[in-house]
């Protein structure tokens, strides 16, 4: 009698409920965290972005800011105020884009005015306890609500390069200049400077004739607006005089220089865009000149402007004190500019109550021409 090997086929047994509750917690615990760790990453990215941003923006701010700071005050070997004639019409508080007198200047918080540059909108400034307005003259854009509490910023030069003068320029003749290639360019309505050390002129360029490597700058009398030349001209005591590019009696020889004569406006203004939820948001902008202003960052929302000033009699340029502009002693006397910039992060960030990132910047440039 054979005795049988044969086992008796096992059921494949299934998950119980049990298992099953572990199984789908683990699953959902896995899941869970990889949820976490995607949405902690996604909000590192945004802030890691939000701060790379004001960085970004606070450099190409200054940068623009340094930029002009840099050249401001060149303008060759420039004589006193009082031997340089202006053809302009106004008073150099009237025309604030050709004072050449004042190579650093700005306007204190405005309190809300509005700046529509597109054709000589006031802006109020306080000289001595008195209103007066200035102008920020005909830009052929129009632009949002100037930032109410921020200052305004400028710096005045010669754009580069400049010209010397192909020959000697009597006071009744017009100015004739070196321009070897065709450069430096002028054009009509450029406002040029012709200066050696003992004095300078300012006038508008009525007419170019190119021969050669020699320019024309012609300076008729156009029109009677501010920004026009006027049938006589003013010293630098404001004295009217015959029309002529002399105030000490002399004429300007090759030596002399002539250059367009530019101011940089720096302020906070609307930007031209949105943010992602259709609000508005503030920029840093700049007016060179006569041109139209131009956007130049988003997300700057606030500019403070401390300006250092050589208040000694020692004849080392150096800063003894910091004024806001209003304070300012002497205009001539400052050598450096404490630029505060207020910037954000333009979108918001949940893991900031839904705001953009703000931070404040500091810079002090020095203005090297002073």
């Amino acid at each position: 009698m054979s005795i049988s090997t044969h086992k008796p086929t096992q059921k494949n047994g299934g998950f119980t409920i049990l298992e099953l509750l572990i199984a789908l917690a683990l699953g959902l615990l896995v899941v869970s965290g990889i949820v976490q760790l995607f949405v902690g990453n996604t909000r590192t990215y945004e802030i890691v972005n939000a701060q790379a941003r004001l960085q970004e923006n606070a450099r190409f701010s200054f940068e623009f800011i340094s930029k002009a700071a840099r050249t401001a005050g060149y303008f060759g070997c420039a004589p006193e105020d009082d031997n340089i004639v202006r053809h302009l019409g106004g008073n150099w508080g009237e025309i604030p884009e050709y004072n050449i007198t004042e190579f650093v200047d700005g306007w204190e918080n405005s309190g809300g005015a509005v700046f529509l540059p597109d054709d000589l909108t006031s802006l109020p400034r306080s000289e001595g306890g008195v209103n007066t307005n200035v102008h920020i003259a005909n830009n052929g854009i129009d632009r949002g609500e100037l930032n109410g509490d921020a200052d305004i910023l400028v710096f005045r030069t010669l754009r580069q390069p400049v010209a010397r003068l192909a020959q000697t320029a009597q006071w009744n003749e017009n100015v004739v200049a070196d321009t070897p290639g065709g450069e430096p360019a002028f054009e009509v309505d450029d406002v040029v400077v012709v200066a050696d050390c003992l004095q300078a002129a300012m006038f508008k360029v009525t007419g170019v004739a190119v021969a050669a490597d020699q320019t024309t700058l012609q300076r008729g009398v156009a029109g009677g607006g501010l920004f026009d030349n006027a049938a006589n001209v003013f010293t630098g005591g404001g004295d009217i005089v015959a029309s002529t590019l002399s105030v000490v009696g002399r004429s300007y020889g090759k030596d002399a220089i002539v250059g367009v004569f530019e101011s940089s406006f720096f302020f906070i203004a609307d930007s031209t865009q949105l943010d992602a939820a259709d609000n508005t948001i503030d920029a840093l902008w700049q007016k060179v000149g006569r041109g139209a202003p131009v956007e130049l960052v988003q997300g700057v929302e606030d500019m403070q402007i401390l300006y250092g000033v050589d208040t000694s009699n020692d004849d080392i340029r150096n800063v003894n004190q910091y004024f806001s502009m209003d304070a300012v002693p002497d205009v001539t006397a400052i050598v450096a500019v404490v630029v505060t910039l207020t910037i954000n992060s333009v979108e918001s960030l949940a893991d900031n109550n839904d705001a953009p990132l703000q931070r404040t910047f500091t810079k002090t440039i020095h203005v090297r021409n002073s």
